[in-house]
């Protein structure tokens, strides 16, 4: 009876641990969600970067929108106050020297002058370096002008004192980080006697050189690829991956042949081997939901190694076409060293595997051995990721079949399912392994009595 008191107060204790866990989920989710509700989906900021000789330009133009924390002054129904903006707009200013950090050499710059006005959302000056420098060197808007609050720009023009016009310089944005990737820095660096180069930063990223050199692009990818395996999904797909098995060695093997094919295909997928890109995400979502909810029902009645290393080299292949768009998008900082751009990023998503499977079979040692045991806690763990799980196959279902009746060309289906085919293929070597691979530690085994026959005496 003391025995099944104490399991009891684990299950109960685990009960409410993930029903806590599920809520902050929901909670964080919500909020996040409603944070900036009221802004579009994609708001895009437009800068130029121009070095010359002891100085440095940067000319960035801000949608008003964003700036609705600023307090600009207003009258009417809603209009801009032109006649009181000015201490606003030096505020404004300053802010974008912060969120907009510039270095040379490592060396953090300051501006030494800046000047901002609003434009009209008609105004189309910041199609070129040109016709910004252009339209920053007219007048401003006569005082009268009605202009909505949030709609239009206002155009920021910073000058800083540099060393050299060659040096090496990068950027670091942090503009509104908490829209995450709803906000976008379209920067146009203009180097001297050099061709210009077009990058498309977040609104919050790391400190990026404009002109790389190889060991520095060599570091931006392998970051960059480092945090792929630390997404949600994967991280759900991981711990149900290895919570029924304590063989570390065993397990690395299974993630090593999931990171290999990963790799493999998020290289293709990043050197244009899908043509269609819109149906990979959708697919890859309801694959890996479905996985989780197998494996979840496996946990509970007959895990298998063999069976995981066939269901990880499939989810690998996908997975690399998934990430494939991550390497697309990080191609811009490759500069001159694509081919160490791309073996730094498949190092960096090895790497990450690696640690977040450490880190999750070390969570789950901890959770079974101190709080709810192996048996217990492999039957809640999996019945509250399964449950989830299900929930988000639905979801990813209906997104995966949009995705599909939008494809008119089949020719990227037939890659990926060719690919597909690979891991099916390197999945099958799963069961010419020793049998011992396939064994499974009963951590019970040892309290348990022995039975078969007794020798004589």
């Amino acid at each position: 009876m003391v025995g099944d008191g104490a399991v009891q107060r684990r299950a109960l204790s685990l009960a409410l641990s993930a029903t806590a866990l599920v809520v902050a989920l929901t909670l964080v989710a919500r909020f996040a969600g409603a944070n900036g509700g009221d802004l579009p989906p994609q708001v895009l900021m437009q800068a130029f970067l121009k070095p010359e000789e002891g100085r440095l330009e940067l000319l960035v133009r801000v949608p008003l929108v964003l700036l609705g924390n600023f307090g600009f002054p207003k009258r009417g129904p809603g209009y801009l106050d032109l006649t009181r903006i000015d201490d606003r707009l030096r505020e404004a200013t300053v802010a974008t020297a912060r969120q907009i950090e510039l270095f040379e050499t490592g060396e953090r710059l300051a501006p030494m002058r800046g000047d901002a006005r609003v434009a009209l959302l008609s105004n189309r000056s910041f199609q070129s370096y040109a016709t910004a420098r252009a339209h920053l060197q007219e007048p401003k808007l006569p005082l009268d002008t009605d202009l909505y609050w949030n709609q239009g720009f206002l155009d920021v023009e910073l000058e800083y004192p540099i060393t050299s016009p060659r040096a090496d310089f990068s950027v670091r944005v942090n503009v509104a980080p908490e829209l995450g990737q709803r906000v976008k820095l379209h920067l146009e660096f203009l180097p001297i006697g050099r061709p210009p180069r077009v990058y498309d930063l977040p609104g919050r990223s790391w400190r990026m050189p404009l002109d790389p050199r190889w060991y520095e692009a060599a570091w931006t990818f392998a970051r960059s690829g480092f945090v792929v395996p630390f997404a949600l999904d994967r991280l759900v797909f991981l711990v149900c991956l290895a919570a029924p098995f304590r063989q570390f060695w065993r397990l690395l093997a299974v993630v090593m042949a999931l990171t290999l094919l990963q790799g493999a295909s998020l290289t293709a997928s990043a050197l244009g081997a899908t043509p269609d890109t819109r149906l990979l995400t959708p697919l890859y979502e309801t694959c890996v939901a479905a996985v989780v909810v197998l494996l979840a029902i496996e946990n509970v009645v007959a895990p298998s190694l063999r069976r995981r290393w066939l269901i990880a080299s499939v989810v690998g292949v996908l997975s690399g076409f998934d990430v494939g768009h991550v390497l697309a998008d990080e191609w811009q900082f490759a500069g001159a060293h694509a081919v160490v751009s791309a073996v730094s990023f498949n190092l960096g998503v090895a790497l990450g595997e690696l640690v977040a499977l450490v880190l999750a079979f070390v969570a789950l040692g901890m959770l079974f051995t101190y709080v709810t045991g192996t048996r217990l806690g492999v039957l809640v763990l999996s019945v509250v990721l399964g449950h989830a799980a299900w929930h988000w196959m639905l979801d990813s279902a209906h997104r995966l079949e949009h995705a599909a009746s939008a494809i008119v060309s089949t020719a990227s289906v037939a890659v990926v399912a060719w690919w597909v085919l690979l891991g099916l293929l390197v999945g099958g070597v799963a069961w010419f392994l020793p049998e011992r691979f396939d064994a499974r530690e009963d951590p019970n085994a040892s309290s348990r009595p022995r039975t078969g026959p007794v020798p004589c005496l």
